[in-house]
C-alpha cells in the first residue's frame, strides 16, 4: 500500500514522507521511515494518489536503524475502514478491545 505520513504537530515545518508500507491490520500497521518519529506521537497517513487519510499513533519503533529506515507500528485513531480492505471478525474479547 502506498503511503505518505506525516506528524501531525504545530510545526509547520515538518514534511509528508513517502514511506515503505510492511503489513497492515485492521487497527493498524507496520512501516520503514527516515523520520526520527517517537512512541506516543500522532501521525497523519495518507494513501499516495487517493483522498483517504487517518490519525494513527506510533504505538512500537524498533531499535535498529538499517539504511532503509527504522521499523515503526502504529495504531489507527480514526474509525475502521482505512485500509478498505475486508478484514475477518476480531477473536479478542470486548472487553480487550
Amino acid at each position: 500500500m502506498p503511503l505518505i505520513v506525516n506528524a501531525l504537530s504545530d510545526s509547520a515545518e515538518t514534511q509528508y514522507e513517502p514511506v515503505e508500507t510492511i503489513t497492515v491490520s485492521k487497527h493498524g500497521g507496520m512501516i520503514r521511515t527516515r523520520q526520527d518519529f517517537r512512541v506516543g506521537d500522532t501521525l497523519e497517513i495518507r494513501v499516495r494518489n487517493k483522498d483517504r487519510s487517518a490519525r494513527a499513533r506510533v504505538a512500537w519503533k524498533s531499535s535498529k536503524a538499517t539504511p532503509q529506515g527504522v521499523e515503526l507500528g502504529f495504531e489507527i485513531l480514526d474509525e475502521d475502514g482505512f485500509w478498505e480492505i475486508s478484514f475477518p471478525p476480531d477473536r479478542r474479547p470486548e472487553s480487550v478491545r
